[in-house]
């Protein structure tokens, strides 16, 4: 099914179409996170091509998968959150990665981080992820068991 293509006014006045994707895109780098001004958000998912920096997956922009529920799911392990590259540093840049990526890099230091990114495992682990999100990318549950699979199912 083609995707059906509006055309719309970016805030920099330019004519653009927008697919329905990049308009989720927008609306969601619409506001500063993490430090980042929404102009460097939009710019950076349109670099990305709204996939994720780390495993190369399209992200899920539905805002109501990136809601917590109260006692219940956190948020979707595709949808985006802003990384600092360099944590700590306001100048090192950012980028947009899958919010369970970002996770496991934030419970790791910088230095065990890049070095986990060189490993046969890290890597095996972005094809897994990869053929997770192209068979079914609804299943939050298939994604953390790709992230902890000793975990006992709750």
């Amino acid at each position: 099914m083609a995707k059906r293509i509006k055309t719309e006014t970016i805030r920099t006045g330019i004519e653009m179409k927008l697919t329905e994707q990049q308009k989720k895109w927008e609306k969601w780098a619409s506001r500063k996170r993490q430090g980042a001004s929404a102009e460097e958000l939009r710019k950076l998912l349109r670099t990305q091509k709204g996939r994720c920096a780390f495993s190369d997956v399209e992200m899920v922009f539905e805002k109501t998968e990136g809601t917590p529920i109260r006692s219940g799911r956190g948020c979707h392990p595709l949808y985006p959150a802003v990384d600092h590259k360099d944590p700590g540093n306001s100048e090192g840049g950012y980028r947009i990665i899958c919010y369970a990526l970002n996770d496991v890099k934030g419970h790791l230091s910088l230095d065990c981080f890049r070095a986990l990114r060189r490993t046969k495992a890290w890597h095996t682990l972005m094809e897994q992820w990869r053929q997770q999100a192209a068979k079914n990318k609804t299943d939050r549950k298939a994604f953390s068991r790709l992230l902890r699979p000793n975990a006992k199912p709750k």
